[in-house]
């Protein structure tokens, strides 16, 4: 290795959130053990980190907005790892940027920094802002060869092409492993936890939580494309398709659809009903694969897609906090009475209409609902900073109950509820406009899941949203899109 060369690991830009603090400490967790870092040294980058980053939010040097950030890199540099933790630059409070030092190991608020780094140190950037650097060193031979190979660094190797790649599911424990590697060189440390823990993966698949389907060069071995398929409950109807990767390394025409096409034959086998799946909207590749495969949109959820994505061989921008298009695939075309109110039964019709899922509209109730209501709230990872309502039953005090949990969820600073509502209850349509009224706003709407009922989604964003950074595909999902834009400005109203 190189005495000068500086090797980068990972980069992360988060809201100045406390909450936000385990994704950092996440990153740095992957970091130490890719360096083969004991569990004791892993222990104490994690609560060095943990403590920099809550510093970075205790003492940012000013007013907080919604598109304040905090910066991260992780690199190795002269047999070390360094850990730089940035703030803002200009404009900022001079009062508040002067409040905390990391210089004095006595300062309680720097001590876990002290005792677990080599060293700490602070630099000031003058209009780039304030940096906090820790350091800690490295055995020579710790960092992975394939971050220090010079040669392939500075002479671009060619993509390998293959023509017949071998597709099948992966069940061992060393293919689940490969596709954790897999997923880190594609993405770095920016998908779901379970892509990066071997073990939790191995225990999804063999539970049939989770069905996984790999590309395997026949030449070398190598694995170099995986999707995956989700089953969020038991006996799921409409699995979720995704984490879906190719090694940039490798070139193989169509193989994302070819994977695609095996967990699809394997789910209508299984008796699905449909299949989901969720496409980011800061490029429209994966939009385009999934309506060429027959998918249609049937809902666009803002606000909830991970901040920091950033598919590498995409070439793509990271996004700040950004959003998905939802599609669906039906294998069951079965005729089904809905209720849907008025007002948005035309959108309604139209997408289940590009789906080909029949669908007859029911009158609405008029007397309150008489049943007991039931409701639940799933609080997503904290990278998404989101929360789902679920409602299972409609009850005269369902509203209300609603109306709660979504005070609940904006006190714990959530980005993004969504509420989701039972179709076949002709109570459906007050509930919509009950909750409309809260500032709720249509999303879409979503056959066969929840014990295989339709439901109608909707959204109460609370940060701002650049919609003119959306990137959709095709004339059906941006009717959806700008139908869905159109009811936000209504929503803004009852805030």
């Amino acid at each position: 290795m190189h005495h000068h060369a500086r090797y980068f690991l990972a980069q992360l830009s988060l809201p100045v959130r406390k909450i936000m603090a385990a994704t950092a400490v996440d990153c740095a967790r992957h970091v130490a053990q890719t360096l083969g870092f004991n569990k004791t040294e892993i222990f104490g980058v994690k609560m060095a980190v943990e403590e920099a980053f809550i510093n970075a939010t205790n003492y940012y040097p000013d007013e907080v907005g919604p598109d304040e950030l905090i910066y991260l890199d992780f690199f190795v540099e002269n047999d070390a790892l360094i850990i730089s933790v940035r703030d803002k630059g200009i404009p900022f409070d001079q009062k508040r940027a002067a409040q905390f030092s990391a210089d004095n190991s006595c300062n309680s608020d720097a001590r876990a920094m002290h005792t677990f780094m080599d060293s700490v140190t602070v630099l000031s950037h003058g209009r780039d802002g304030r940096e906090v650097r820790l350091t800690k060193r490295i055995q020579t031979g710790t960092l992975p060869a394939e971050l220090v190979d010079d040669k392939q660094a500075s002479v671009k190797k060619p993509r390998t092409t293959v023509k017949a790649p071998l597709i099948r599911l992966a069940r061992r424990a060393d293919d689940l492993a490969e596709v954790c590697r897999l997923a880190w060189r594609c993405y770095g440390f920016t998908h779901e936890e379970l892509l990066y823990d071997p073990g939790l993966l191995t225990e999804k698949v063999a539970k049939g939580e989770f069905k996984s389907v790999i590309a395997i060069d026949p030449e070398s071995g190598r694995i170099f494309g995986h999707i995956g398929l989700k089953y969020h409950c038991p006996d799921d109807p409409a699995p979720e398709l995704g984490l879906a990767f190719v090694d940039p390394a490798f070139r193989s025409p169509q193989v994302p659809l070819k994977m695609a096409n095996v967990l699809f034959d394997i789910a209508e086998a299984d008796g699905a009903k449909g299949i989901f799946d969720c496409s980011v909207t800061t490029h429209t590749f994966s939009q385009k694969g999934m309506q060429d495969r027959g998918s249609r949109p049937c809902c666009i959820m803002l606000g909830i897609a991970a901040s920091g994505m950033q598919a590498k061989e995409l070439k793509t921008s990271r996004q700040a906090k950004g959003s998905v298009v939802n599609h669906y695939y039906a294998f069951d075309h079965s005729r089904r009475t809905i209720y849907i109110p008025p007002h948005h039964q035309a959108m309604v019709n139209d997408i289940y209409g590009w789906m080909e899922v029949p669908r007859d509209f029911g009158t609405p109730a008029v007397t309150p609902p008489a049943e007991t209501s039931s409701i639940s709230v799933i609080d997503l990872p904290d990278a998404l900073n989101a929360s789902f309502i679920i409602v299972h039953a409609i009850g005269a005090e369902t509203a209300a109950e609603v109306g709660i949990r979504l005070r609940q969820c904006r006190t714990m600073r959530k980005d993004a509820v969504f509420a989701f509502i039972p179709t076949n209850d002709a109570a459906s349509p007050a509930l919509v406009e009950q909750c409309e009224a809260m500032g709720f706003f249509f999303s879409g709407v979503m056959p066969h899941i929840h014990g295989g009922e339709d439901r109608i989604l909707l959204q109460f964003v609370d940060i701002p949203i650049n919609l003119d950074a959306i990137k959709v595909y095709g004339d059906m999902t941006r009717t959806l899109f700008d139908y869905i834009t159109r009811e936000q400005l209504k929503a803004l109203g009852p805030r």
